[in-house]
């Protein structure tokens, strides 16, 4: 999966908006998303300005389909909702994983990026640095994590 933003939350606004518009339905999947998050209402603020400047430039990402939104919103609160060892084990192993084949500056940035604001930016660093040791590689890529895999040359 591409990252049609730098950010989960900004990849949901690019789905939300596939279509051209945002709908009650939609804005109330992003408080969700919002809540899950644990996102200020500051900072939702400050990335939907963001992205709706972009949507008049004609600049912004927008993909997906009818039910792209709940199901990525589904898999990024599966992600943040799991007992805390679980996904930490999975951003340190999507760090060592990368480390293996190989990191990018570019690619480090990005991934760090989204990993932050699924809070899981610390076990990631952790895996990438091998901090404690290496751990194994990460097998299968959970749908939350796809995007900062992709940005990693992790997945084609």
């Amino acid at each position: 999966m591409d990252p049609l933003g730098s950010t989960p939350f900004e990849h949901a606004l690019a789905l939300a908006w596939y279509d051209d518009k945002l709908t009650a339905t939609e804005f109330r999947q992003l408080d969700t998303l919002q809540e899950s998050l644990k996102l200020t209402d500051t900072n939702r603020a400050i990335i939907e300005a963001d992205y709706e400047s972009r949507l008049v430039e004609g600049t912004a990402i927008r993909s997906g389909e009818a039910n792209s939104l709940a199901k990525w919103i589904d898999a990024v609160r599966a992600m943040v909702s799991v007992d805390e060892d679980i996904s930490s084990n999975l951003a340190r192993r999507l760090g060592g994983t990368a480390l293996r084949t190989g990191i990018t500056k570019n690619g480090w940035k990005s991934a760090n990026a989204w990993m932050e604001q699924l809070g899981l930016s610390r076990p990631f660093a952790e895996g990438c640095w091998m901090v404690g040791g290496p751990v194994p590689a990460l097998t299968a890529v959970p749908l939350a994590l796809a995007p900062a895999a992709k940005s990693l040359g992790l997945l084609e």
